[in-house]
């Protein structure tokens, strides 16, 4: 009997993992904080456009942030067991793939800002290097978790 090849999993699916859709902690922690001022700013009735800009804002910038994490310590994940099996660490992605996907995203995360007005969209550009540059200063800096909590705060 011939052994029986692996299964491989489907090309979005790894997506997904790489994205982190497949936990949804990471963008409630994103997401909650901006809607809790949202329906406090709007006294419980904010209007449908805002809430689906801002919900979908929280998962494509969520989704850039996983990306640009993964692509930062692709060489480091595959030596620690809880991170091993990440795309880019299991070499399932290319990097390329995953520069695309994070693209993809920060530009849809400043595509919905489009919808709310100028100062949405420089918030949403200054934030990104805050968002792309965290995982670097968790390398260098004594107190990474503060870029981390600036970046969330642009949510707010």
């Amino acid at each position: 009997m011939a052994p029986s090849s692996p299964i491989v999993e489907p090309t979005w699916k790894t997506v997904i993992r790489l994205i982190r859709w497949d936990k949804p902690t990471g963008r409630l922690i994103l997401m909650v904080p901006a809607l809790w001022s949202l329906f406090l700013a709007a006294e419980g009735k904010p209007d449908a456009l805002l809430l689906a800009v801002i919900i979908c804002g929280s998962l494509a910038t969520s989704a850039g942030g996983c990306v640009v994490n993964d692509l930062w310590d692709r060489n480091i994940d595959p030596k620690v067991e809880r991170t091993r099996s990440r795309p880019l660490a299991s070499r399932a992605l290319t990097v390329r793939t995953g520069i695309v996907i994070a693209v993809v995203a920060f530009l849809c995360a400043i595509g919905f800002a489009l919808y709310l007005n100028p100062l949405s969209i420089l918030l949403c550009v200054l934030a990104s290097p805050v968002i792309v540059f965290y995982p670097l200063a968790k390398r260098v800096f004594p107190v990474p978790q503060l870029v981390l909590a600036i970046a969330w705060g642009f949510s707010l």
